[in-house]
């Protein structure tokens, strides 16, 4: 049996998936990570410091259209579950994502002239609204499709890996084009605060979350006759809340939802004031800047060829625990070491080195957690159908794409709390702002991600699906379909 057409693949036996159809898979995921970037790192910039809205209400803005996917992730995912089409159960959102996802991202960056502080909350939500239905309905099917492809415990971690790998190089390949081509400084302007440069950026930004959408749906078109077909009858509201209910009694998924949801909350959190902390506490330039996306590439490589051996060796949750752990001390170390006078000066060639390497370090490792927590995930699948009879994977997958936009909706209203707290200025010169500001800035950054680290690692300690179980699970899913298909024999 070949590894992609299996319709029903039996307990670990499609081992490997197509170095190929990895690759396809993955190529879509460079628009979700484009995506996730420009909201994590420019788009409270942008509405804050540039267009003049206070930092909670462009913080509120992004939450409230997190809020709107907490409702849509999961019954879309549900949708697709239960969609009947000639192109499947994926393939007929995938293809529809792509259009209205760059548009609503073009907009999103130029609103009319004119509209005062309330009138630009509004514009962000709705359309921060739209971007993120858009990317709902590429991402859940597209991700519902790893438990489709392969069984084996270790191979869906590759599939993962594959998968944010593209996902933070087309992230880290729009931060790269932004910083060096579009928010340079030249002839005396820095172009991170001029207007028209962020509306630029967004109009390529939006295209190559198009291309990248539509290659991963043509891509992987030809495996619709091997995926999974839907379940008999559609699906009613009432249907949809009772599948929901039944997912969320699953302790494994509750915990493992849970701990991905504060990974990537303290992420966005980073990567929202990061900005901030970049140009005005560590007084870096967009240049400099620029080399921090070259430093991370290398650990993130690195993390994605070493998460597999990692979770093979440590089994999953271990893997996860010990680099939670980690996390927990190296990421905030610099900033606590700033607030207590242990770091060298801004504009010291040591302080930028340091920080380089401590990027590349901290972000690897959290590439890694996020990739062995999303596998962790789709065990879920497996116990799920053994629990329910059920198989609901894009329901269940739903928890990945809504915990990595949680990054920009629930990071970004924290750090718009926190920077109309501590009264940080708009339209602030780096290099101007006052000691005390800067000092509350660090303070605010550096107990924050030590918080959501431990939430973290409190949750991981709480899923209790283990190589061995999981194989158990697959072994009995195996015999009640034998016997299921001997009884319907006799």
């Amino acid at each position: 049996m070949r590894p992609d057409t299996a319709a029903s693949p039996p307990s670990g036996k499609r081992e490997r998936v197509p170095t190929r159809t990895r690759i396809l898979f993955g190529l879509g995921s460079v628009s979700e990570g484009t995506k996730n970037t420009v909201f994590n790192t420019f788009l409270l910039f942008y509405y804050n410091q540039i267009l003049g809205v206070s930092g909670t209400l462009s913080g509120a803005a992004i939450f409230l259209a997190l809020c709107v996917d907490a409702i849509t992730d999961p019954l879309i995912g549900s949708l697709s579950d239960h969609t009947h089409s000639r192109w499947g159960r994926r393939h007929p959102y995938m293809y529809a994502a792509g259009l209205p996802m760059a548009a609503s991202f073009v907009f999103l960056f130029n609103p009319p002239a004119g509209l005062g502080e309330v009138g630009l909350f509004a514009w962000l939500t709705v359309f921060a609204v739209l971007v993120r239905v858009s990317m709902t309905l590429y991402s859940i099917p597209s991700g519902s499709m790893v438990p489709e492809l392969t069984s084996h415990y270790d191979e869906r971690t590759t599939l993962m890996s594959y998968r944010f790998v593209f996902g933070f190089a087309g992230g880290l390949g729009c931060a790269l084009v932004g910083y060096l081509v579009f928010f340079v400084q030249k002839d005396g302007v820095d172009y991170r605060m001029v207007p028209e440069a962020y509306q630029s950026f967004a109009v390529v930004c939006g295209a190559v979350m198009f291309v990248s959408i539509l290659v991963c749906a043509v891509g992987t078109h030809h495996l619709i006759p091997t995926l999974r077909s839907p379940p008999e009858g559609g699906l009613t509201l009432a249907g949809f809340f009772r599948e929901l209910a039944g997912v969320l009694r699953n302790r494994s998924y509750r915990n493992v939802v849970l701990g991905l949801l504060f990974a990537s909350v303290a992420a966005g959190f980073n990567d929202v004031v990061g900005l901030y902390m970049n140009t005005f506490f560590w007084e870096f330039s967009s240049t400099q800047i620029a080399f921090f996306v070259v430093a991370i590439l290398p650990g993130i490589v690195l993390a994605a060829v070493l998460a597999r051996p990692i979770s093979e060796h440590f089994d999953k949750k271990q893997a996860a625990l010990a680099l939670t752990t980690f996390a927990v001390f190296f990421g905030p170390l610099p900033v606590f070491l700033r607030l207590l006078d242990l770091m060298p000066p801004n504009l010291a060639p040591w302080l930028f080195r340091l920080m380089l390497v401590h990027a590349g370090l901290i972000v690897g490792v959290i590439f890694a957690v996020s990739v062995i927590i999303a596998s962790m995930i789709t065990d879920v699948v497996d116990q799920n159908e053994l629990e329910t009879g059920k198989r609901q994977e894009g329901l269940i997958i739903s928890a990945v794409t809504f915990t990595q936009k949680a990054a920009s909706g629930i990071g970004g209203l924290v750090a718009g709390i926190a920077l109309d707290l501590i009264a940080f200025p708009k339209g602030a010169e780096p290099g101007m702002v006052a000691a005390d500001k800067l000092f509350s800035l660090g303070l605010a950054v550096g107990p924050g991600l030590l918080v959501f680290y431990l939430l973290l690692l409190f949750f991981l300690t709480r899923y209790d699906i283990t190589r061995e179980s999981h194989g158990e699970t697959l072994a009995e899913i195996e015999r009640r379909r034998a016997a299921a298909e001997t009884g319907a024999g006799g």
